[in-house]
């Protein structure tokens, strides 16, 4: 009965890395419109204390769904939620940053990329929303086909 235990036990710690995608690698990516910025970026996938771990260009993000605020250093704290739905990666970024666009008053910036694994490409579905208060919100959205180097 102790083995059978174990073995579930092992089994259901195991369930989250088998639920998210396999996402590594070096991707150069392109919008499928060319109305965008071209993007680069790698990613790699492992497990921390049982949770998935994702380094995506040196930013670690845990996909467990909990929101993480940490400070850059800036003065503005950055808050990253990332899970993994399916075979795609959501990674939510929240945060507040000097800018032109918002002089008077930090710019807060809300952004939603979503890696979504599209044969050997993958799929970058990214939405940002720019808000300041003495302006309508902004939306920016680009969609991204990348490929590896």
């Amino acid at each position: 009965m102790l083995k059978f235990t174990l073995n579930l036990l092992i089994i259901f710690l195991a369930i989250p890395a088998f639920s998210c995608p396999e996402l590594q690698g070096n991707f150069d990516c392109a919008t499928q419109d060319d109305s965008g910025p071209v993007n680069s970026f790698s990613i790699g996938k492992g497990t921390e204390g049982g949770q998935v771990i994702y380094q995506i260009n040196g930013t670690k993000l845990v996909a467990n769904g909990i929101p993480e605020t940490r400070n850059k250093g800036d003065g503005f704290p950055t808050t990253y939620t990332t899970s993994c739905e399916g075979q795609s990666l959501r990674a939510r970024m929240q945060t507040h940053v000097s800018s032109a666009f918002c002089p008077s008053l930090p710019l807060a910036v809300d952004s939603i990329t979503v890696f979504t694994i599209k044969g050997t490409d993958i799929e970058m579905d990214d939405q940002t929303i720019l808000s300041c208060p003495d302006k309508a919100p902004t939306n920016i959205r680009h969609i991204y086909t990348c490929k590896r180097k």
